[in-house]
C-alpha cells in the first residue's frame, strides 16, 4: 500500500469529492472525464491532511481577547470561545483518507472520503479487476462519509449483474 501520507509532496493534485468512478479494461470514468486505463500509471491511498487551524493565531487571539473584553465583554468572550473550539476543533477533527489516481499525462486525480475500511476494500477490488482476465467494470462510489465497490458483468444486449463486494 502506501506510506503514511504520499499526498504531502504532490502539487497539482485535482480534488475530485462525491463521485462515482466506473473501470474497465479499457477505460476510467468518472463525471465528464474519460481515460484510458493504459494511461493510469499507478493508484494509491494515504491519509489526506485537511489542514488545521494555526496555533499562533489560536494563541494571539486567546491574549488579545482578555484585551479586547475590556472595551466590549461580549466581543472579548466570543474571540474567547472561538479560540478554545479552534483549539478543540484541532484534536478532533475527522481524518479524511484519499484515492489517488496518477496519469500519463502528470495529471492526479485524488478522491477523498473518511471511509478508510470502505477505501481499503475499493483498493483490493481495483487491484481484483486489474489482475483479472475477465471482461467486466468496476464501479466505486465516493463521498465524503461511505466508499463502496460494485463489480458489473454484462453484455452487449445491455442486461447487467450487480454483484456487492460487502
Amino acid at each position: 500500500m502506501a506510506s503514511a501520507n504520499p499526498f504531502e509532496s504532490n502539487q497539482n493534485i485535482t480534488l475530485e469529492r462525491n463521485k462515482v468512478i466506473t473501470l474497465t479494461k479499457r477505460t476510467v470514468r468518472f463525471s465528464s472525464n474519460i481515460y484510458q486505463t493504459c494511461n493510469i500509471t499507478g493508484f494509491t491511498e494515504g491519509e489526506v491532511d485537511i489542514g488545521t487551524i494555526p496555533w499562533g493565531i489560536i494563541i494571539l487571539v486567546l491574549f488579545v481577547s482578555p484585551i479586547i473584553g475590556l472595551a466590549n465583554s461580549k466581543v472579548g468572550g466570543f474571540l474567547i470561545l472561538a479560540a478554545i473550539a479552534s483549539a478543540v476543533w484541532n484534536f478532533i477533527k475527522p481524518k479524511h483518507y484519499g484515492l489517488l489516481f496518477i496519469l500519463n499525462s502528470g495529471d492526479k486525480k485524488l478522491f477523498v472520503t473518511t471511509d478508510k475500511p470502505g477505501l481499503r476494500k475499493v483498493i483490493e477490488g481495483i487491484l481484483s479487476l486489474i489482475e483479472s482476465e475477465k471482461d467486466r467494470a468496476y464501479e466505486i462510489s465516493i463521498n465524503k462519509s461511505q466508499v463502496n465497490g460494485n463489480f458489473i458483468q454484462g453484455d452487449a444486449r445491455g442486461h447487467v449483474l450487480y454483484r456487492s463486494d460487502s
